[in-house]
């Protein structure tokens, strides 16, 4: 309790008391001024926690796939997810081949894909190496929150990193957003 608070109760105290008023009505005055505080400082704390949790809400996550030109140079694409769209940037060698397209996102496969994300585990994953320079495919997920970006290269060891990645996968896969490979 703060001094303020508690000089406030003693005011109401004394004065309660010149007035000469029963001890029953002084005693309910007080705690309903108890309670009073006492829910103030519940809704105080409550906003707190709130606004921490805000400060790690996941505000946007992409997968990216780059390299394998075995035979034929393949495209590389990059699809963003964002609570209300979807962006997917196909790469080509020739950039004119280069497309960016955005369709909407569904409320329900947003939080789907945020029932996947143990964001703690994830940040925790341990990446391997690129495995471009044996003509491999690199394949990098990244999560935005608020309070920073989590990018994760090839960490296919992490269970964590493969439950996100293959709910990406059977919700965003890069063919239904026209990716030709």
């Amino acid at each position: 309790m703060t001094t303020d608070n508690a000089f406030f109760r003693l005011i109401i105290y004394q004065r309660l008391k010149e007035q000469d008023m029963g001890g029953k009505l002084i005693l309910k005055f007080s705690l309903l001024v108890g309670q009073l505080f006492l829910g103030e400082s519940c809704t105080h704390n409550s906003h707190r926690v709130k606004v921490e949790n805000t400060k790690t809400e996941i505000t946007a996550v992409s997968f990216s796939t780059v390299g394998g030109f075995t035979a034929t140079p393949s495209k590389g694409y990059t699809i963003k997810i964002t609570r209300d769209s979807v962006y997917c940037l196909f790469s080509a060698i020739d950039t004119a081949q280069s497309t960016l397209k955005s369709y909407g996102n569904t409320e329900d496969k947003w939080n789907f894909l945020l029932d996947k994300i143990d964001l703690e585990k994830f940040i925790a994953a341990k990446e391997e190496e690129s495995r471009q320079p044996y003509d491999g495919i690199d394949i990098k997920i990244s999560i935005a929150t608020k309070k920073g970006q989590y990018v994760k290269l090839n960490a296919y060891d992490s269970p964590s990193w493969n439950r996100v990645y293959r709910q990406l996968e059977e919700s965003f896969p890069p063919k239904s957003y026209g990716n030709e490979n």
